[in-house]
């Protein structure tokens, strides 16, 4: 990626068991929320085979921890408003919904920790 976004991979056992991408703005998403204190959590993923192990877990600390290395005050993500189980996970892990955004054909939720 050329736009400033940083991947990470998580492997284990040779395997990639987990992924998540940082942006450093998402106005798209964010709108008139969007700010340069915030860093953003894209794309955040685990293979369902190693489902259980707390690798999401681990993943989202490791975001938290790029981000503050970063100097950035806030860390924010959004999902799909319609998976209740994922809405779920984030607020369980600390992150305080923001709202609720409606696109064409999709909607999402806004979520942010400092």
């Amino acid at each position: 990626m050329n736009d400033g976004s940083d991947v990470y991979l998580a492997e284990w056992n040779n395997e990639i068991v987990g992924t998540y991408t940082l942006t450093w703005s998402d106005p798209l998403i964010w709108q008139e929320l969007d700010n340069l204190e915030s860093g953003y959590i894209h794309r955040f993923a685990v293979n369902r085979k190693y489902r259980g192990l707390d690798i999401g877990k681990y993943l989202l600390k490791s975001a938290e921890q790029q981000i503050r290395i970063k100097g950035k005050k806030w860390i924010r993500l959004d999902c799909m408003a319609e998976n209740p189980r994922l809405n779920q996970y984030y607020g369980d892990y600390g992150f305080q919904y923001i709202r609720r955004i409606d696109g064409e054909g999709w909607s999402a939720n806004l979520y942010e920790k400092q």
